[in-house]
């Protein structure tokens, strides 16, 4: 009896690290969010995330079945991680099946609490960095919070150390804080928060640029040299989507680790 619950669920908890030893998956999926988090997640039960101020967050919102669509525009967090993100360092090769877009779903409530529930909020917690100092010496405007602006410099970093060829699909970014929502839709973009930055316009590729009678294939020129710094830093790639946006980073660290 004692083996078997042991089993089942052991929850550490400490200031440093959470970690979980269960066969349930949301489980799973819910340490994913608390280490990937750890400056606002303090723990969770029962069904819900508690973060450090006390508050809690519902992970599940018990509808089932739902179609692709009311996924993404009326997400839960259960349904922001379940579609599993297939890093570059597993299969460089890989082509992203049907709908599957690890990432484009957001429970937008989340990343509110953390990065700002509106436009001043999101403000207040920004800051300049200089991406490819050495090259392109462009201010860009980043979030502070989860030390994004500290990675994304890291990032810039190591680019910069890349051959030219390679150096040249990142050296005039479009930007990463602009609050919108996302077109044709009342989703707000993760540009929105500070957390996501589009490389060069002009060497991507963009599902909708490429889609004719609702249908498009799959493209990519990117250099998966440049998608394989970002993730190491905790960034995914729109190029993993099946709605595919190849200029486009945003940190989400809980989809990596």
């Amino acid at each position: 009896m004692l083996k078997k619950f042991i089993t089942s669920i052991l929850l550490i908890v400490n200031s440093q690290n959470i970690e979980l030893f269960a066969s349930n998956e949301d489980e799973q999926n819910l340490t994913k969010l608390a280490k990937a988090y750890p400056a606002f997640i303090k723990t969770f039960s029962n069904n819900k995330l508690i973060f450090i101020d006390n508050d809690k967050m519902n992970y599940d919102d018990n509808i089932i079945n739902k179609t692709f669509e009311e996924m993404i525009n009326n997400p839960s967090l259960k349904d922001q991680m379940s579609i599993k993100y297939i890093k570059i360092d597993e299969n460089p090769n890989y082509i992203p099946l049907q709908n599957e877009d690890a990432g484009r779903v957001r429970y937008e409530p989340f990343f509110k609490k953390m990065y700002g529930s509106d436009p001043q909020e999101i403000k207040e917690n920004l800051t300049k960095i200089i991406w490819l100092p050495k090259s392109s010496n462009k201010i860009l405007l980043v979030t502070t919070i989860n030390d994004v602006h500290k990675k994304l410099q890291a990032i810039s970093d190591e680019l910069e150390l890349l051959p030219n060829e390679i150096k040249s699909f990142v050296d005039n970014p479009a930007g990463v804080t602009n609050y919108r929502k996302i077109s044709n839709t009342n989703r707000l973009s993760s540009h929105s928060f500070g957390i996501a930055i589009d490389i060069n316009v002009k060497d991507s590729d963009y599902w909708q640029w490429h889609k004719k009678n609702e249908v498009f294939e799959y493209k990519n020129k990117i250099p998966l040299e440049i998608v394989r710094i970002f993730e190491k830093h905790g960034f995914i790639w729109g190029g993993r989507w099946y709605h595919y946006d190849t200029m486009h980073f945003e940190y989400r660290p809980e989809l990596l680790n």
